[in-house]
C-alpha cells in the first residue's frame, strides 16, 4: 500500500529519529487506566512511590519517542514491570539492537506505526479492553425496518402512490433508528476504526518479510489478520470522511442503515476476535515500544549491555550516569553483600545519584541497557522512600507517609529475591533526638534481612551508629563568598566538613548569623573555633 510510505512521512520520522518529542501530550490518567487493565501479577510491578519518587513519568516523557498509541501505552506499561527472565531481556536487546542499526528497515516499520497514529487516544484500548457500549432498543428495529425499506423500493412500480409513502415513512423510521444509534456509538467507533488501521498495519509489517520479526511477529500477524478479514472489510462502510459532493451517501446510509448494521456486526467480531485483537495491540506496541527505546539509546552519550550474576547481593557499576540528563555527571559503585549510606549537604548530589541508580536498573530490567560503561548486578526488586508527602486530604502527616513508605519495605525484605531499597533522609519529618534513633534502628534491622539499602542522610549520628553494616559515601562542594561549586562526583568516606552554614553565607545571609552558627560547631578531626 504505497499510500501508507508517503514521502512526507518518511522525512518526518529521518528528522525525528534520535530526539526527544518535546510537542507531546500524554493523559497519564488514561495511560495508567490502561496498564492496570493489562496488568498481569507476575514478575516485579513498579509501585506508584517508587515511580513518582524515581520520577519516571518525566522520564518516560524524555523516553517516549513512539508513534502509535500501542506503543505509547506498552513502553509505559514495559517501564513498570521488572523482568528477571535474561532471556527475555537479551530478546528486547536484540530487537533494540535491530531499529537501531537497521536504517531502512527501521523506517519502514516506523511508516506503518504512524499510519496508525496517536490521535484517537484510548479507543481502540478501551474497545478491547472494556468492551464496546450497549446499544439502545431502536438496535432490534435495524434489521426489520432495512427490509421494510428495500421491499417498499422493489413493489415501487407495482404499488406506485403507496410505496412512496412506505418510502417516506421507512426513511423517517431509519433516521430516526440512526440518529438514536449514533449517539451510543460516537464514542467508541474512533477505536473502531482504529483497529481496522492495527489490522492493515498489520498485514504490511508481515509482508515485508523481516528475517528479525520472525519469532513473535510475522507469523502472529499473518494469523490475526486472517482471522480478523472480516473486520477489515465491514469497517469499509465505517470509514470518516466522504468524496461525495451532494452528500448522497448520507442518505443511502440512513435509507438503508449500512452504518448501523456495520457497526453491530463489526462490534460482534470484535467482540469474538477480542483475545486475538488484545495480543495483537501488545504485539504492535511492542515493537513500537522497541523502537522508540533504540532512539533513546542512540542519544545516549554511553551505554553498555547489562550483566547479570547469580550471586543475590550484588551491585557494581563504571561510569553510570542519569541517562536523561544532560552532561550528566557518571560514578563508579560497587556494593557486595554490604550497604551503602550517603551523605552530603542539599544539592550535592545525593538524591539524583539514588535516581540514577533507580532508573539504570530499571532500563537493565525492563529494555537491556543502561547508561554506563559496565554493569554486572543481580537481579533486584525494588522500592523507594525518596519524596514522601502529606497526604492532607487523609489526614496524613508528612511523618506518617514517610513511615507508612518505609514500613512496606519491611514487609519485602524477607523475599527470596533481593531487594534494593533507596532511602533519601530518612524520618525527616521527626525530631533530631527520635530521628537518628529510629533510623539507626530501622537500618540496623533492614541489615540483617535479605536487602540491599542505598539510604542517603544529613546526620553523621546516623552514620556513626551504623557504620559496622554500611559502606560511607559522600559528594562534597566547595563553597566560598565568591562561589558555589559541586562536582557531584561520589568519594569514599563520611563527609568530615558539612558546608550547609557556608551556603546560607554563600547565598546573602547576614554575617552576624552565619559567624555565630560557625562559632558554636567544630568537625571531626579539628579544634574549635573559638576566634570566628
Amino acid at each position: 500500500m504505497a499510500g501508507l510510505f508517503k514521502k512526507s512521512t518518511l522525512r518526518f520520522i529521518q528528522g525525528w529519529w534520535g530526539k526527544e518529542d518535546e510537542s507531546q501530550d500524554v493523559n497519564f490518567h488514561d495511560v495508567e487506566d490502561f496498564f492496570v487493565r493489562m496488568m498481569k501479577k507476575e514478575d516485579w510491578i513498579l509501585d506508584d512511590l517508587t515511580w513518582n519518587d524515581l520520577d519516571m513519568n518525566r522520564s518516560y516523557m524524555k523516553m517516549n519517542r513512539t508513534l502509535s498509541m500501542p506503543g505509547q501505552q506498552c513502553l509505559y506499561n514495559m517501564l513498570r514491570i521488572l523482568r528477571f527472565d535474561e532471556e527475555e531481556l537479551k530478546r528486547r536487546g536484540r530487537m533494540i539492537d535491530f531499529f537501531q542499526h537497521n536504517k531502512d528497515k527501521r523506517e519502514a516499520i516506523q511508516c506503518l506505526l504512524y499510519y496508525m497514529g496517536k490521535e484517537e487516544y484510548d479507543g481502540a484500548a478501551s474497545v478491547l479492553f472494556k468492551g464496546t457500549p450497549p446499544l439502545p432498543p431502536s438496535r432490534g428495529w435495524v434489521i426489520p425496518s432495512t427490509l421494510g425499506m428495500i421491499a417498499s423500493i422493489i413493489s415501487l412500480p407495482f404499488l406506485w402512490t403507496r410505496a412512496v409513502v412506505l418510502i417516506i415513512i421507512f426513511f423517517i423510521m431509519n433516521m430516526i433508528i440512526h440518529h438514536s444509534i449514533n449517539k451510543y456509538t460516537e464514542a467508541s467507533m474512533p477505536g473502531i476504526r482504529y483497529i481496522a488501521r492495527m489490522l492493515v498495519a498489520a498485514k504490511e509489517i508481515e509482508k515485508l518479510h523481516y528475517s528479525e520479526l520472525d519469532h513473535g511477529y510475522n507469523d502472529f500477524f499473518k494469523k490475526a489478520v486472517d482471522k480478523c478479514q472480516i473486520i477489515l472489510k465491514k469497517n469499509r462502510v465505517l470509514k470518516s470522511g466522504t468524496t461525495d459532493p451532494l452528500g448522497l451517501s448520507e442518505y443511502i446510509k440512513i435509507a438503508f442503515l449500512t452504518e448501523a448494521r456495520a457497526y453491530i456486526r463489526t462490534s460482534m467480531y470484535i467482540e469474538q476476535y477480542a483475545p486475538v485483537l488484545r495480543t495483537l495491540y501488545r504485539r504492535l506496541g511492542e515493537l513500537d515500544a522497541f523502537q522508540s527505546m533504540a532512539s533513546v539509546r542512540r542519544g545516549m552519550r554511553q551505554s553498555c549491555k547489562p550483566k547479570f550474576v547469580e550471586d543475590k547481593d550484588y551491585f557494581s557499576a563504571v561510569a553510570m550516569g542519569h541517562p536523561l540528563l544532560k552532561g550528566a555527571v557518571c560514578n563508579d559503585i560497587t556494593i557486595d553483600h554490604k550497604n551503602v549510606v550517603l551523605t552530603g549537604s542539599n544539592m550535592s548530589g545525593k538524591s539524583t545519584f539514588l535516581r540514577t541508580i533507580g532508573l539504570n536498573l530499571i532500563l537493565a530490567q525492563t529494555f537491556y541497557m543502561v547508561m554506563a560503561k559496565e554493569y554486572k548486578a543481580s537481579f533486584f526488586n525494588i522500592l523507594s522512600s525518596i519524596s514522601p508527602s502529606d497526604d492532607m486530604m487523609e489526614g496524613r502527616s508528612y511523618y506518617m507517609a514517610e513511615a507508612e513508605a518505609l514500613l512496606r519495605m519491611i514487609h519485602v525484605v524477607d523475599e527470596e529475591r533481593c531487594t534494593l531499597l533507596l532511602i533519601d533522609e530518612i524520618f525527616r519529618g521527626t525530631n533530631p533526638t527520635e530521628r537518628v534513633a529510629a533510623a539507626s534502628s530501622l537500618l540496623t534491622y533492614l541489615s540483617q534481612h535479605h536487602c540491599m539499602v542505598i539510604v542517603a542522610t544529613h546526620d553523621i549520628e546516623i552514620t556513626e551508629n551504623v557504620k559496622e553494616e554500611y559502606d560511607s559515601y559522600h559528594f562534597e562542594e566547595n563553597v566560598t563568598k565568591e562561589a558555589l561549586e559541586f562536582d557531584y562526583l561520589l568519594k569514599p568516606g563520611v563527609l568530615k566538613k558539612p558546608n550547609g552554614i557556608r551556603i546560607l553565607e554563600y547565598i546573602g545571609y547576614p554575617e552576624e548569623i552565619t559567624q555565630r552558627a560557625l562559632a558554636s560547631i567544630h568537625y571531626e578531626g579539628e579544634e574549635k573555633n573559638e576566634d570566628i
